[in-house]
């Protein structure tokens, strides 16, 4: 006889994973909408500018959202290590993709970004020593084949700005890598705050540098402050998502962004991913979704492991 308490779990369980999908569709949604106006913004103010401002407004964001969420708290000494590794790799992250995405097709530079799951599937395998089968790296391979048809290296179509975006990608698996060594004690929103004001920082220094005349006017400014809010959507999305529903199921859902990045290419720029661009992009998303399907079908036979 079935348990009485398995239909109420099991829809407890779907309830949870439909919101954590949810969270992840307007998580990206929001992250390529911030992209989009940092791109319109880049066609009349230099990058640094860009950081600063947005930067400014955004931390404002983050800082009120931990105090609603009552996440303002002291960071532990043990966290500061680990802490200061992912603000390296945010700063880095950002400076490099945000100058290539100013300079190439907004579906390129994303498309390249999301090839992050097989660079930490590869950084799991040779630095935590995690076992990866040949079947994932199998889809390792086919994901880096797919990046390199968007790159073109030393084809006529060939664009030396995507060479920042895959660049931004070892600052960022540092940034992903070091997460798992802060304490859980640490909220998400105040390791977003501490990454933002760094790159804030950055951004203001790189200004003060080289003595830009102009501030943002009304028009960019506006501009500016939405990018600020939709990353700030994007971050408590994002987090919501991941503790929302079930990571494995979640977490393909990222490559909606793609879908989000196309249509917004098209409709704002006119541009139109090349058939050799837009398979290298298939070849990325087939394959880091089929990493996640591996990565559950690994986690429930962990699962029934344990339970056996």
């Amino acid at each position: 006889m079935q348990d009485a308490g398995a239909a109420p779990a099991a829809a407890r369980v779907l309830s949870a994973n439909s919101r954590g999908i949810l969270a992840m569709l307007l998580a990206m949604f929001g992250f390529i909408t911030n992209d989009a106006l940092i791109k319109l913004a880049g066609e009349s103010l230099p990058l640094p500018m860009i950081i600063f401002v947005r930067g400014l407004i955004a931390c404002a964001m983050i800082a009120a959202l931990g105090i609603v969420f009552r996440q303002w708290r002291r960071i532990p000494i043990a966290a500061f290590k680990p802490l200061g590794v992912r603000i390296t790799g945010e700063v880095g992250g950002t400076l490099l993709y945000l100058t290539a995405l100013l300079a190439m097709p907004i579906a390129n530079a994303t498309a390249i970004l999301q090839a992050m799951p097989l660079v930490m599937t590869v950084i799991a395998a040779a630095v935590l020593k995690e076992k990866v089968g040949w079947r994932r790296w199998l889809a390792v391979a086919a994901g880096f084949v797919g990046m390199l048809m968007v790159v073109q290296p030393g084809m006529t179509g060939f664009d030396s700005n995507a060479l920042l975006a895959v660049a931004a990608l070892a600052f960022i698996a540092m940034r992903d890598l070091s997460n798992r060594f802060i304490p859980r004690t640490v909220s998400t929103l105040m390791v977003a705050f501490w990454s933002m004001v760094a790159v804030t920082v950055t951004g203001g220094a790189i200004v003060l540098v080289n003595g830009y005349e102009r501030f943002p006017n009304a028009h960019e400014l506006t501009i500016l402050t939405g990018a600020a809010v939709f990353l700030t959507i994007g971050f408590y999305f994002i987090t919501d998502a991941m503790r929302s529903g079930e990571i494995s199921v979640v977490a393909p859902f990222r490559y909606s962004i793609i879908v989000w990045a196309i249509v917004l290419g098209y409709f704002v720029w006119g541009d139109v991913p090349g058939l050799l661009r837009a398979c290298g992009i298939a070849l990325i998303v087939g394959s880091g979704l089929f990493v996640f399907y591996r990565e559950r079908v690994r986690m429930k036979k962990l699962e029934a492991a344990l339970k056996g």
